[in-house]
């Protein structure tokens, strides 16, 4: 399980979010409100028979949202999102999985999300 607080360092500035939720064993929810703006995560855990394999596939899901509130005069909120998936055969070996989903993390690099953020592909 993970802990009652988690932090996501954005701009350098460590954003510390409470458990807000503990759905069940399988999901979470944290929460950071401020004056101007609030951070929440999400994380979810799920499982489904591929049809075409025959196979059950976990799932995990994570979800970053802030939300901007507006200043008068503004009248809308601005929202960022970035949600991450990750999925493997129940049976699969978690070091096989893991080792595939740090090579995948590791593509984020500043200059990499820079080329998405101008359109590149």
């Amino acid at each position: 399980m993970f802990a009652d607080t988690i932090t996501i360092t954005i701009n350098s500035v460590a954003k510390v979010l409470n458990r807000i939720n503990s759905g069940d064993a399988f999901s979470s929810e944290y929460l950071l409100r401020g004056t101007l703006d609030e951070f929440r995560l999400r994380i979810r855990h799920s499982s489904y028979l591929d049809k075409t394999t025959g196979l059950t596939r976990n799932r995990h899901n994570v979800e970053l949202t802030q939300t901007v509130f507006p200043v008068s005069p503004a009248t809308i909120y601005q929202v960022k999102k970035n949600y991450i998936v990750l999925e493997e055969n129940q049976n699969e070996v978690v070091t096989d999985a893991l080792n595939f989903d740090l090579g995948f993390m590791a593509f984020f690099t500043s200059a990499n999300i820079t080329k998405l953020l101008n359109w590149e592909s």
